[in-house]
């Protein structure tokens, strides 16, 4: 029985991590859990699941004390001080599924124990992806992607040498605005930008669908774990979302993915490697679908993209600082303070202003995200 550690537990991807693990009880047990913000979803899953360990953070929201005491009564599970501690606790896998910059240290600290580590949180990667690979090398663990994307590149690629890797091409549905005359873009609603033709996603990244800047993180992605340079990731316009990903070999032929949209396979395929799942989404029947489209991006539309695809090729000081910036721009849409359109406006600003060439060490990760975070909010006259 492998034994999982879900962090970020009660958001789109844990509990759709969660439910995977339901229809194995006899293959999974769940031993550490955390949430952010959801106290009353992390209590029931304390009570179904009996894990050693969670960590909920007391000051990120207004609860009631009870709701911990609560937690306390409970004397199958322990309340730890971090995200980082709790992935350092015994278990064969950790699910990094929480938003933003939050999960490096954790990430890291799983690794440094040797776990399997699978990361649906792009943040972190792009912050810094080529020390994950590091600590994956130096101390034996495992980076598996839990994005629908990466997971087929990382399908794809089984048993195939590296020297013959052409291009990755990763598919993009174009999110809720990809039909939209492009003068109305600046006065969508938030709640517009959450309504994905797609997928069921949290905010944040339903928001990054929209912009398309989510696709542009997936092309950094796939550059630090899959060790290309940008030249060899491309963006597919793909607005029925069969085909997750592609890979071009130096043949000349391509190798694909394809199956009903649903996270759960990328899930299954993370938590059963390196064995396969059975049944982990409904088959795919191409002849009822009938057609499937394809495009190139359009940058008009998608400059989030675009600026993305840039700094992917700055450098990872402007990958580090656009990634930050962001979090902070879709934060103040979704509160209704900022345009749509003023997302890639500061992005753009952003850019320009960091764009030093030098590899970032670890160290050095969070004070870039800080300074782009605080740059970001003095474009926008926010605090």
């Amino acid at each position: 029985m492998k034994t999982v550690t879900i962090l970020g537990s009660t958001g789109s991807v844990g509990t759709q991590v969660l439910k995977v693990i339901d229809r194995h009880p006899d293959t999974y047990k769940v031993v550490g859990l955390s949430a952010y913000k959801n106290a009353d979803l992390l209590r029931e899953q304390l009570d179904k699941y009996s894990p050693d360990f969670y960590y909920y953070p007391e000051g990120a929201v207004e609860v009631q004390s009870s709701i911990f005491d609560l937690f306390e009564d409970k004397n199958y599970t322990k309340c730890l001080s971090s995200l980082e501690e709790l992935a350092s606790q015994p278990s064969d896998i950790v699910v990094l599924a929480v938003s933003g910059i939050a999960g490096l240290w954790a990430a890291c600290a799983a690794l440094k124990r040797g776990a399997t580590l699978a990361i649906a949180n792009k943040e972190t990667i792009v912050a810094a992806g080529r020390h994950l690979k590091a600590l994956e090398k130096k101390y034996g663990g495992k980076i598996l992607p839990l994005d629908t994307e990466h997971s087929a590149i990382f399908e794809c690629l089984r048993g195939e040498d590296k020297a013959y890797i052409k291009r990755l091409i990763l598919t993009a549905s174009g999110g809720a605005f990809r039909d939209m005359p492009l003068d109305k873009l600046s006065k969508v609603t938030p709640k517009q930008a959450l309504e994905h033709p797609v997928w069921s996603m949290g905010k944040k990244i339903t928001v990054d669908s929209a912009t398309l800047f989510n696709k542009g993180l997936e092309v950094i992605e796939a550059m630090r774990l899959f060790d290309v340079g940008a030249d060899k990731v491309d963006v597919l316009m793909h607005r029925e979302s069969v085909i997750h990903s592609l890979v071009e070999l130096s043949d000349g032929s391509q190798k694909a993915l394809l199956s009903v949209p649903d996270m759960a396979l990328a899930i299954e395929s993370a938590l059963s490697y390196p064995a396969h799942g059975v049944d982990s989404v409904s088959p795919l029947s191409l002849a009822d679908i009938g057609e499937l489209h394809f495009g190139r991006p359009d940058f008009e539309r998608y400059p989030c993209l675009e600026l993305a695809i840039e700094a992917a090729k700055a450098g990872e000081e402007a990958c580090i600082a656009l990634s930050a910036a962001d979090e902070v721009l879709v934060e103040e849409f979704l509160k209704g303070k900022l345009k749509f359109t003023d997302i890639a406006n500061a992005l753009r600003k952003v850019l320009a202003k960091f764009s030093s060439q030098k590899l970032v060490e670890l160290d050095e990760v969070l004070c870039i995200d800080e300074r782009s975070r605080k740059y970001t909010y003095s474009i926008i006259g926010a605090k």
